[in-house]
């Protein structure tokens, strides 16, 4: 099979996009995100062998909040059954202020939390900026931290807040590539892999999802994918039942696979 799908979750709560309300209503219930990522262990388990992606959540709101003990035992418990954990930065004041072309303080964010779950013995890979940011920048803090895979691509992307540029990925492959160290939307020498955004599930239709899939299915080649879903989706039934047969259609027309299925087809483990 050629098509290979990797099902991600974003660590985010509906609360932090809520500038409205004040900074402690912002801040994540620890019980209900303990609740809610319990849920995505459990489906991927049923679903895919446990194969995900969920990207830990870091940002200026709630730098640690996700280390803590109370969260580690649940990223071990997902690693054990074949999935894996990534870093997710938020780096930004949300709708005000964004940070993620500061090389000094990425570094620092970055560095931090995969040093933090790795000294947890977790494994850390993966890398997705928040609402698909990326810099150039970002590239050789990903190889000092050995991550050699980025997530945050969906080609075409143009995303623009008050005439601030987010989020830029017009003219990226609509397949995966290794990343330039000049222009992230090109092709390159990089030891970065970009995989890029394949399926979206809040924002897509299952009709429209299985129309895709069989576009993707029927593209020669090895074609790997990512498809996306956050931890806010897990509040809703309706929306647990729409992953859940997104997931199911996917499984149909790809393999769904975890890091280091990924890393092997990627023949990096030889050459790192």
């Amino acid at each position: 099979m050629s098509l290979y799908f990797v099902f991600t979750i974003d660590g985010d709560w509906d609360e932090y996009f809520e500038t409205k309300l004040p900074v402690e209503k912002r801040r994540p219930n620890k019980k209900k995100l303990v609740s809610m990522i319990c849920k995505e262990i459990v489906l991927a388990s049923q679903v895919l062998n446990g194969k995900f992606i969920h990207f830990v959540h870091t940002s200026p709101l709630v730098r640690d909040f996700f280390v803590q003990p109370g969260f580690m035992y649940l990223w071990k418990e997902l690693e054990q059954r074949g999935g894996d954990v990534g870093v997710h930065c938020h780096e930004e004041e949300l709708y005000s202020a964004w940070f993620f072309d500061d090389a000094t303080r990425m570094a620092r964010t970055i560095g931090y939390l995969a040093t933090s779950l790795r000294n947890n013995g977790l494994t850390v890979s993966a890398y997705r900026g928040g609402f698909m940011t990326f810099s150039p920048k970002t590239i050789p803090i990903l190889e000092k931290n050995q991550i050699f895979l980025d997530f945050s691509c969906e080609s075409g992307r143009h995303l623009l807040h008050k005439d601030i540029l987010i989020s830029d990925w017009r003219g990226a492959p609509d397949h995966f590539y290794r990343l330039s160290y000049q222009d992230h939307r090109k092709e390159g020498d990089s030891n970065v892999f970009e995989i890029p955004l394949g399926i979206y599930i809040e924002k897509q239709s299952l009709f429209s999802i299985w129309k895709k899939a069989k576009l993707l299915r029927n593209k020669n080649g090895i074609q790997m994918f990512s498809v996306l879903a956050h931890t806010y989706d897990f509040t809703s039934i309706r929306m647990r039942l729409k992953i859940r047969l997104a997931l199911l259609i996917l499984r149909r027309y790809g393999k769904f696979i975890n890091m280091k299925e990924l890393l092997e087809l990627l023949g990096r483990k030889k050459k790192l």
